[in-house]
């Protein structure tokens, strides 16, 4: 997402479509058709900026949350300052240390588990009930971004970040080898070694993806066992991001975060096999 003046526009969320609605890194077009079985369990945008403020006062904070319950409909009834444990690189005459900062802010949440953390230089939504893209994540957003720009005033941006962790689960498999077939193949790993495949208990595994000189991805994923120890489901931990510093503009950071979402979604879709997906969307998979 440019501009700094955008203190007065006011962006639509169901109108607006970035100049290539197409996934990053040339990674194919996605289906958007909804799934009857989601298996998400949180989705997360973190954006990270510079503000001339160091502080977020108790009033702006305020300010936030009653432009998302005016523009939302959601109430947002918790506002309690939170503290966040940040590392520091400074570069000085005896070489680079790390210096442990804290920095204070606001969690803002709604009656139904919906979290947005504000920040002097980083806001997050952290969304527990999703339904699609359009209401759950992109109509708060644009919320969240013009009350940024309004109330806080940011410079530039350094980086957006968009996380879907997905817990798939089948009640019958209590093996990790049971996932082959419905994850790609090419995930797996020991898992379908020949040899141990069949013993293996979990096989925890990070894939990291350039997607172009902007933006990248990380996947992380693996077989876990659920908490009675019987079943083994297949964790999928998507995190797009782009990671370029551009000039604060409300229109922009909303495209941006679309195009994360669009490459988010081809990744998944990319991670399961087409038998599986095909399950999930008709509702289906146990």
């Amino acid at each position: 997402m440019h501009l700094y003046g955008q203190d007065s526009m006011t962006i639509d969320p169901h109108t607006l479509r970035p100049a290539e609605d197409v996934p990053l890194g040339g990674l194919p077009s996605a289906d958007p058709t909804l799934l009857g079985n989601a298996p998400l369990e949180v989705a997360v945008i973190e954006i990270r900026y510079t503000a001339r403020t160091d502080e977020i006062t108790p009033e702006v904070a305020a300010a936030f949350r009653d432009d998302l319950v005016e523009n939302t409909g959601v109430d947002f009834p918790s506002i309690q300052p939170t503290v966040q444990q940040q590392m520091r690189i400074d570069f000085g005459a005896n070489g680079v240390s790390q210096v442990a900062a804290e920095s204070s802010g606001w969690q803002i949440a709604s009656a139904d588990g919906a979290h947005v953390t504000l920040m002097p230089d980083i806001l997050i939504m952290q969304v527990n009930r999703y339904e699609r893209w359009r209401t759950s994540m992109k109509a708060p957003l644009t919320v969240l971004v013009e009350s940024l720009g309004r109330l806080v005033k940011p410079s530039l941006v350094h980086r957006i970040g968009l996380r879907y962790v997905d817990r798939f689960h089948d009640s019958g498999f209590n093996s990790a080898e049971a996932w082959r077939g419905r994850i790609d193949d090419t995930l797996p790993g020991p898992v379908l070694n020949p040899a141990f495949g069949g013993s293996v208990r979990g096989a925890q595994q990070q894939v990291e993806i350039r997607l172009d000189d902007h933006h990248g991805a990380l996947l992380r994923h693996g077989p876990v066992r659920d908490d009675s120890g019987k079943c083994v489901q297949y964790l999928l931990d998507t995190d797009v991001f782009r990671h370029s510093s551009f000039t604060f503009d409300v229109r922009e950071v909303v495209i941006s975060a679309e195009r994360l979402n669009r490459t988010s979604l081809s990744l998944f879709q990319a991670s399961v096999t087409d038998t599986y997906l095909k399950e999930l969307r008709e509702g289906s998979a146990k």
